[in-house]
């Protein structure tokens, strides 16, 4: 890491007005006229301080290693000057958990597809499903490579070491369908979640949300997509003794409900050379 003896004069001068300004919000619960007066003064002082100088440009270049400072430096103004009371930084987390939400809301009439892998004592597994966002919610889910379908009224079970598909009837009402994320979502409106900072992961910028229920989740920056989440592992399950297994959210979008993409949700639309056994009896147990 490359230290830096001294930071330019005017990034020395906003350390010490932020310095201020965060003691000036964070140091009253109930700020008067004159404050609030004062951060406007003071956020219109330092945005002047950070727009850009063309006249001093060239002189920039020497302080390219304190570049992360700077950034750090509009970060922490955007925080804590943005406000003009101590409820805006919690605004702020508030929209973040809000555009974290409506990412992870299906909307109706749509296909939802997420493909979600995991490791767990050296060994990968992954779960591929399409689901019908609204009724009769038909799916196909490919998981352990086993490959699965349900129209709402008949399921399906794909066997490749014979090309055959087993259909039997299924006429069991169906409830709206729990995708991978199903439990982040519902946490996320819980009221509870709270945004602990940003991280990168394998070069990407990611939110990182803390769930009421130890589950952690982390959205892309850019678009609120998610693309991990750490989940706390009760004994005993997939052999772990209480541990915590990162799942990677490979997949996780919305599809039109087209012709080409309403076959996703059928294994024999998938497999259309297969031989079709209707006799519920030469089902295998699974």
């Amino acid at each position: 890491m490359t230290t830096v003896d001294r930071l330019p004069d005017h990034l020395e001068r906003i350390g010490c007005q932020l310095t201020a300004a965060a003691q000036d919000l964070y140091g009253s619960s109930s700020p008067s006229e004159r404050q609030a007066s004062d951060r406007q003064a003071l956020r219109r002082q330092l945005v002047g301080e950070l727009r850009p100088r063309p006249r001093r440009r060239p002189r920039m270049r020497i302080f390219a290693g304190v570049s992360a400072v700077s950034a750090a430096a509009a970060i922490a103004l955007v925080a804590l000057v943005g406000s003009t009371g101590s409820g805006g930084p919690a605004a702020a987390v508030a929209a973040i958990i809000h555009h974290a939400l409506r990412a992870v809301t299906p909307p109706a009439g749509e296909i939802l597809h997420t493909k979600v892998l995991g490791t767990q004592n050296g060994t990968t597994f992954a779960n591929e499903v399409w689901r019908q966002t609204a009724p009769p919610y038909a799916s196909r889910a490919i998981k352990d490579q086993m490959e699965f379908s349900d129209n709402g009224t008949t399921s399906f079970y794909y066997d490749p070491a014979t090309n055959t598909i087993y259909e039997r009837p299924d006429s069991s009402p169906r409830p709206a369908p729990n995708d991978p994320v199903a439990q982040v979502r519902q946490e996320l409106a819980s009221g509870q979640a709270q945004v602990t900072g940003t991280v990168v992961i394998d070069g990407t910028s990611l939110y990182k949300i803390d769930l009421p229920r130890g589950f952690v989740c982390y959205f892309d920056t850019s678009n609120y997509a998610p693309r991990y989440v750490d989940a706390p592992q009760r004994a005993g399950h997939r052999g772990t003794r209480g541990t915590v297994v990162r799942f990677r959210v490979e997949v996780y979008e919305y599809l039109p409900m087209t012709p080409a993409n309403r076959d996703l949700l059928s294994v024999t639309a998938q497999h259309p050379g297969a031989r079709i056994d209707t006799n519920p009896s030469d089902a295998p147990a699974f």
